[in-house]
């Protein structure tokens, strides 16, 4: 008696990250999108929120997600406060935190039985390079930001950098968004094999008209001729006092909103800048949610400070995002965005930390017409032929596909 062979299973990917709110990574939720898409079952171990999220999240259909509660964390939080002062404590806590986290996605990234481990960023790595070692799979780092320098004053800078030089490594491949980035994982980090570039560039959207700023300035009796957008996180480190300062030098009829929210002094953004006559403050709304107002801007801002090599080598997805709704943009004048910016002529690149600089490319393209279609124009044909996560993600995916393909019954 013949027995009909027995089915290959779906091939499976676990995907681990070291934050509570998945859909803040764009980068990974759209790899989770095409993952699922082509055919993966998919997995991603993520934190358990402290508290409930103001917004539903809207997550990728068929993506699975298990939660990891942290309860030295609320312990913690719980006796001393969120924000204690004492160096010594917030170490223990920060230690205590970590390896709870570890432990327990190392337990549930077994149980996932994937056949291959993603880490995106350095804090879940560990837990990866773990169980895949322990299972005999590969293990992918996806390198959204250089970590250990993410900002000018990371905390426990010096355990991350232990980090990176021991896990770097060991990882079989390793991803980043930038090609500067790339380099420096590779001749720094001694990746095993050359890193992989994928620009953090969004799933393709055809671009849509919109009038939702316009309808909102109206509605606050606020008459403007050209809308500039800023979106995003608000923060000293995305160079918003001299972006505000900038404002005091735009031309007549020239006004920046701003979307976003941010942390310590700019927590609450409106009272912050209340000083400025020409900026109007909006809260965030959720990623999915964001496109109408993109697309009903003028012209599009973001700029990062030269104060660390995180920022120096800046792969925002913001970019593609403006692109992609045909916004000419100011950006700053660093490798990484002069050849894309400047070189393929959707924008103009300047100094960041100069508000006359950024005042003056504003007022260039406001006052020029002409200039910003020929720049939208170019930019739509980018994200539409090239800049888009559907062509740019092919790499990836063969990759998972090559390294899932095992015969596993």
């Amino acid at each position: 008696m013949t027995t009909a062979p027995r089915a290959a299973r779906q091939r499976r990917i676990c995907m681990l990250v070291y934050g509570d709110t998945p859909t803040g990574l764009p980068p990974m939720v759209n790899l989770g999108v095409s993952l699922v898409a082509a055919g993966f079952d998919v997995e991603l171990i993520c934190l358990a929120p402290q508290t409930p999220p103001a917004n539903a999240e809207v997550l990728v259909p068929g993506l699975r997600i298990t939660r990891l509660h942290v309860h030295s964390r609320r312990f913690f939080h719980a006796i001393f406060g969120k924000g204690t002062t004492l160096p010594g404590l917030a170490a223990v806590q920060y230690v205590a935190s970590y390896l709870e986290f570890v432990t327990k996605a190392v337990v549930a990234a077994l149980r996932s039985d994937a056949d291959v481990y993603e880490a995106n960023d350095l804090p879940p790595l560990l837990a990866a390079v773990v169980s895949a070692r322990l299972r005999g799979k590969p293990v992918v780092f996806r390198a959204h930001e250089l970590w250990s320098e993410a900002t000018p004053n990371v905390r426990f800078a010096a355990f991350w950098k232990f980090m990176e030089r021991f896990l770097v490594p060991r990882s079989d491949y390793v991803v980043t968004p930038d090609t500067n980035r790339s380099r420096i994982y590779e001749v720094e980090l001694k990746t095993r094999r050359p890193p992989i570039t994928v620009r953090n560039c969004p799933l393709y959207r055809p671009p849509i008209a919109s009038r939702r700023l316009r309808d909102e300035l109206c509605r606050r009796g606020i008459r403007c001729s050209t809308v500039v957008l800023y979106q995003g996180l608000v923060d000293s480190g995305r160079c918003i006092e001299e972006i505000a300062e900038a404002t005091r030098y735009f031309d007549d009829g020239v006004v920046l909103v701003i979307m976003g929210t941010g942390h310590g002094k700019w927590a609450s953004p409106a009272t912050s800048l209340s000083g400025y006559d020409r900026i109007v403050v909006l809260p965030p709304v959720p990623y999915h949610e964001v496109v109408p107002f993109t697309a009903s801007a003028d012209i599009g801002i973001l700029l990062y400070r030269n104060d660390c090599r995180n920022n120096y080598y800046c792969a925002p997805n913001k970019l593609y995002e403006y692109m992609m709704m045909g916004l000419p943009m100011i950006a700053a004048n660093y490798p990484g965005l002069l050849p894309l910016v400047e070189g393929e002529d959707v924008g103009l690149c300047v100094d960041p930390e100069s508000p006359k600089a950024i005042a003056d490319a504003v007022n260039r393209l406001a006052g020029d017409p002409d200039r910003r279609e020929r720049m939208r124009r170019n930019g739509l044909q980018l994200t539409r032929d090239r800049y888009n996560w559907e062509i740019e993600s092919t790499p990836l995916l063969e990759l998972y596909g090559s390294l899932a393909s095992s015969d596993v019954q």
